[in-house]
């Protein structure tokens, strides 16, 4: 979240601002560049299949 602080420094007038979304959104997208994927990640798929079978569906 450095990245995100590091765009968002100077703004100012968080409270009230219209705009505090579209910054955020802003430094998020900026810093996603140097996000990095988690291992194991192509193996998410089959957990979720396993946990469906484990845990029951209560709808």
């Amino acid at each position: 979240m450095g990245d995100v602080e590091e765009h968002t420094r100077k703004v100012k007038r968080w409270h009230h601002s219209p705009q505090r979304h579209q910054w955020m959104a802003l430094a998020v997208l900026e810093a996603e560049n140097g996000f990095r994927r988690l291992d194991g990640y192509e193996d998410l798929p089959r957990l979720q299949a396993a946990l469906k079978e484990t845990i029951p569906d209560e709808g």
